[in-house]
C-alpha cells in the first residue's frame, strides 16, 4: 500500500468557520483507496498545526503532505516547511497546490469514479461519518474532509503488483453506498 496525505487550513476560529483537516489515503496495487485516518480541527496556531502534522506522520509514516494554499496560507508552508519539518528532520515533503476556481467540480473529478467503481473504503465511525455527509449533501455547511481527501486521492500511485515488493495490509473496511 502507498500512503500520502492532504492538509486544507482554515486560520480563522469562529463557530462557523471552516475546519482544519488532515485526511491520510493508501492504494493498494488493485487500485483500492483506503481512508486510514481523518483529523478535523479549529487552529490559528502554525506549532498546533506541525503538532497535528508530526502525530499523522508518526503514525503512518507518509512520505509527502499535500497542502492547499492561497497567498496568507503559503506563509504558514514556509514556516512549517522551515521552522518545524526541517529541524526536526522529517521524511517529508510538502506539495503545495493551488485551489481552481471551481473546486466542487475538481473534488468530483478526482473521488466520483472511485465511489462509483466502489474502489473507496472508509473505516467505521468518527470523522468518516463526517466525511460521508460532506459526500452526500448537495450543498454542505463544511467540505473540508473531502478536499483533503481529494488532494490526498490525487497524490496517491498504485504500487507495482510486484510480489517482491508487495506488503501485505489488512484493512477492515466498508464500502461506501
Amino acid at each position: 500500500i502507498n500512503i500520502s496525505a492532504a492538509m486544507d487550513f482554515a486560520y480563522s476560529i469562529g463557530k462557523r468557520s471552516d475546519y482544519s483537516t488532515i485526511a491520510v489515503v493508501g492504494v493498494d496495487s488493485a487500485n483500492n483507496y483506503y481512508i486510514l485516518d481523518l483529523e478535523r480541527f479549529k487552529t490559528s496556531e502554525i506549532a498546533e498545526y506541525f503538532h497535528r502534522i508530526l502525530r499523522m506522520h508518526t503514525k503512518w509514516d507518509f512520505r509527502k503532505l499535500r497542502m492547499e494554499i492561497t497567498a496568507a496560507q503559503q506563509v504558514i508552508v514556509q514556516s512549517l516547511r522551515n521552522d518545524y519539518i526541517k529541524p526536526h528532520g522529517l521524511a517529508l515533503s510538502l506539495d503545495e497546490r493551488r485551489p481552481l476556481k471551481d473546486k466542487q467540480e475538481w473534488i468530483d473529478g478526482v473521488l466520483q469514479n472511485k465511489y462509483n467503481n466502489r474502489q473507496m473504503w472508509h473505516y467505521h465511525g468518527g470523522n468518516c461519518q463526517i466525511l460521508e455527509e460532506e459526500l452526500i449533501l448537495q450543498h454542505p455547511p463544511h467540505d473540508d474532509l473531502k478536499d483533503a481527501v481529494a488532494n490526498a486521492v490525487d497524490l496517491l500511485v498504485p504500487p507495482s503488483n510486484s510480489a517482491s515488493k508487495q506488503r501485505r495490509v489488512t484493512i477492515t473496511s466498508s464500502p461506501v453506498r
